[in-house]
């Protein structure tokens, strides 16, 4: 079976602002030396280049996953001219569907921005998670007070806001914050 992944990319944050926003809410919110999942880095890489114009004692450590090609190419080319990118900012190429809980260490932020938009039972057969699995692994891997953060403006939110409410209905997440496009969630209590 195929993976399945994305021949296009998000060359501008513009597009789709997600990155942009979490890249301010980092900022306003004065959160560094802190560990972040990202999924989807766009083809501008937004967020690694914000991370990296920090001072390097401010800078978040980021592990992102792309499944464009071309995303992850830039991703390559970007870190071959500025090698010191590649200290904070990491970009794994797969199905984020495929992550296995044993390969993931614990993140304070971990970014779902694209939940929801991929996700097909028959293409994805392969793949171990469906898009409930997906935040329920990421609910594992949250350190103490860790945040799960969404964007509204998916395409795919309409089916991330049920599994959210199911999830809160269920004691299992508080939303804890809103930040434009953004919407913050934690464990309870954290």
């Amino acid at each position: 079976m195929r993976l399945n992944f994305f021949d296009h990319s998000w060359r501008y944050a513009d597009s789709c602002p997600c990155d942009l926003h979490f890249a301010e809410y980092l900022e306003e919110r004065g959160i560094r030396g802190r560990t972040i999942f990202h999924f989807g880095t766009g083809e501008h890489h937004l967020l690694a280049l914000r991370n990296a114009a920090r001072a390097p004692e401010d800078r978040n450590e980021i592990l992102a996953v792309t499944a464009s090609l071309k995303e992850h190419a830039e991703y390559a080319r970007l870190i071959i001219e500025d090698a010191e990118l590649a200290i904070s900012y990491k970009v794994l190429f797969t199905d984020i569907h495929t992550l296995s809980p044993r390969l993931l260490p614990a993140f304070d932020l971990v970014t779902l921005f694209h939940h929801g938009e991929y996700y097909d039972p028959e293409e994805s057969a392969y793949a171990p998670l469906d898009d409930r699995g997906l935040i329920e692994i990421f609910l594992t891997r949250l350190a103490p007070g860790g945040r799960l953060l969404f964007y509204t403006g998916s395409i795919g939110f309409h089916r991330t806001a049920p599994l959210l409410a199911d999830l809160v209905g269920g004691g299992r997440l508080a939303k804890v914050d809103e930040h434009r496009s953004l919407v913050v969630y934690a464990r309870p209590g954290d």
